[in-house]
């Protein structure tokens, strides 16, 4: 099934942006990040009988704006982001949701209007300290998740070159292959990935490992897609094309989100019957 995500859209709230894409017959639709909205569980929930929702990250947006980040070591941080993403859980089953997804972790707090951009530069966590905190946020999630019935994905972060060498390191959990591997190993079994395929496409540049790899030794805990194009050097969130590198990377039967800008709705449609298309011709 291929979802529309809402989080690219800056000039509307998400409210009317689903509105938008119901009027026009696109009723697969991913919720992610925008603008505080007052009543916004309520708005969504009584359009459920007509859309396929999911949730990524940063959503229901709550209204003094912060960083998700459930590696922190600010405890305050940490704890916005479990209950944050809790209440994001639990919306999903009220509006009948196959999973809810959100980020990796990251080993700094970035102000919330540096996202997108290159980081400020920042004091680092350790490595040790960001998976301990990860991976014990994520045990929270999992228990609630678990007593709904709702599966849970991570997706992998995006590493740019221009933050590499700003912090002469990954400031960024969930990157690496050997890493996300070592992390799933230890997380329940309710837990997934979500494959970005744009941020694994810039992230294998910068550092220099084989993105083919990456998917095949994932492989087993890939649940879910993000689909998008770009440089390889910014997560420009493209659209797809007809020759896009990651086609014949995919699994068959599970859930695509086209994470895109575009133009208007036409140009939408045309990137969902693209996607269409390709995802039902796999093997």
């Amino acid at each position: 099934m291929i979802y529309v995500s809402t989080g690219l859209n800056k000039k509307n709230f998400t409210s009317k942006t689903i509105n938008i894409f119901l009027k026009n017959n696109i009723t697969n639709i991913e919720l992610s990040s925008g603008f505080y909205e007052k009543n916004i569980n309520k708005k969504i929930i009584v359009k459920k009988k007509k859309i396929n929702y999911l949730i990524h990250n940063y959503f229901p947006v709550p209204k003094n704006g912060f960083v998700f980040n459930l590696s922190s070591n600010n405890k305050s941080i940490r704890n916005k982001s479990i209950n944050l993403a809790i209440k994001a859980i639990q919306l999903s089953k009220k509006i009948n949701a196959n999973y809810y997804s959100f980020h990796g972790g990251f080993l700094i707090d970035p102000e919330i209007n540096t996202l997108g951009r290159a980081l400020e530069t920042k004091i680092l966590i350790s490595k040790k300290d960001g998976i301990k905190n990860f991976i014990n946020s994520v045990q929270i999630l999992s228990a609630e998740a678990k007593k709904l019935g709702i599966l849970l994905l991570i997706e992998n972060n995006v590493l740019t070159t221009e933050n590499l060498l700003k912090y002469k390191k990954n400031p960024l959990l969930f990157v690496r292959t050997n890493e996300i591997i070592s992390i799933m190993n230890k997380l329940p079994s309710n837990i997934g990935i979500l494959l970005d395929v744009g941020h694994l496409n810039i992230s294998a540049k910068t550092l220099n490992f084989c993105k083919y790899e990456f998917i095949r030794k994932c492989n087993f805990w890939i649940k879910g897609y993000h689909l998008s194009e770009n440089n390889g050097l910014h997560d420009q969130n493209n659209p797809v094309k007809e020759n896009s590198w990651f086609w014949r990377f995919l699994k068959k039967n599970l859930t695509y989100s086209l994470e895109i800008k575009y133009k208007n709705i036409p140009s939408l449609k045309k990137q969902i019957k693209l996607a269409n298309k390709k995802i039902n011709n796999l093997c």
